[in-house]
This record gives structure tokens, C-alpha cells and sequence, in this order.
């Protein structure tokens, strides 16, 4: 199956994806992200 990436779109092959949860307007959304724009989020929430 392959997915695209939320947040750049590129096109996620196999297990190379990884799934984040926020909410929006109360509802739970779950979205895949590509090895980079995984590493970055996990970033981003560090700070």
C-alpha cells in the first residue's frame, strides 16, 4: 500500500511512514509522515 506524505506529499513506500495524531475542531486525525518530516515534527515538539 503506499501513502503520501501529509505534510510534502512525497510518495511513502512500504513501512517507511510514520503516523502522527492531533485534533482539529475536536476531532482526532491521524495522518502518515515521511523519515524527514517525522524527524522534524519530532523536533519541533522538543523545543
Amino acid at each position: 500500500m503506499e501513502n503520501s506524505c501529509f505534510y510534502c506529499d512525497y510518495s511513502i513506500e512500504g513501512g517507511k511512514h510514520h503516523y502522527i495524531s492531533f485534533f482539529k475542531d475536536g476531532v482526532e486525525h491521524e495522518q502518515p509522515l515521511c523519515d524527514i518530516c517525522y524527524s522534524e515534527w519530532l523536533e519541533g515538539i522538543k523545543e
